[in-house]
């Protein structure tokens, strides 16, 4: 049994496979396992995601299937086939793919394809992957080098400002505390590597939820699996 996860990029696939590692070997040790695959950017992940999550649902009925992309940016896609102007239209666009193609690749009727949604899940890294970093703030302090608060953003992370998303406000503490160029294949790797519990990214000190839809996701994993990511 597998849960297959779309993701935009390697980045992505990479820094997951680090921060879900004990989860990974808990599912495993249960039948259960992960499987990122990158689509290489936002553009190629909408063309594909529709006949790729297809292709999963329809070959084995015990496979689930999560669509990743990043929400923003988003305003390029406005006035395309691709329009989505919040989580709730990302979500319906992904379903929407996703049914035609088991409809139309695999001959699923309206009834069959909504059963077989059943087992996809939705939705999205809002902003990019640099949320979990500013989520994760004691492990980029020790990448970083630093024992200073490091600034301030937004709270839930996932809520950063759109025109400071935390890919810019990571790239920015690199090349403050670092004097070097954020790497996204290695150093979003060497943050989330260090990360032994999770509750403690998705919460904060003050017990507030950091990364609502992270936690979401996680979720709806853990309950279709039976096994607890955090």
């Amino acid at each position: 049994m597998m849960v297959w996860i779309f993701v935009e990029g390697e980045s992505d696939k990479i820094a997951l496979n680090a921060l879900w590692s004990t989860w990974k070997s808990k599912l495993g040790k249960a039948g259960w396992g992960i499987h990122l695959i990158p689509l290489e950017d936002k553009s190629r992940f909408f063309r594909k995601i529709g006949h790729r999550a297809a292709e999963k649902l329809a070959h084995d009925v015990s496979d689930l299937v999560v669509g990743l992309p990043d929400l923003y940016p988003n305003v390029e896609y406005a006035s395309t086939e691709y329009a989505h102007a919040d989580l709730a239209g990302l979500r319906s666009l992904q379903s929407s793919l996703v049914k035609k193609a088991l409809q139309d690749i695999y001959s699923k009727s309206d009834a069959q394809a909504q059963d077989v949604m059943k087992r996809f899940h939705p939705t999205a890294l809002k902003h990019d992957l640099e949320v979990l970093l500013l989520a994760a703030i004691d492990e980029l302090r020790q990448v970083l080098g630093s024992s200073e608060a490091l600034g301030k953003w937004r709270h839930p992370v996932e809520d950063q400002n759109q025109s400071n998303p935390p890919k810019y406000v990571v790239e920015a503490l690199f090349r403050t505390k670092k004097k070097r160029r954020y790497r996204d294949t290695t150093d979003a790797k060497a943050v989330l590597d260090k990360v032994s519990d999770i509750k403690k990214l998705l919460y904060n000190d003050k017990t507030q939820l950091e990364c609502p839809v992270f936690k979401q996701t996680m979720d709806w994993i853990a309950t279709k699996t039976g096994v607890e990511g955090y």
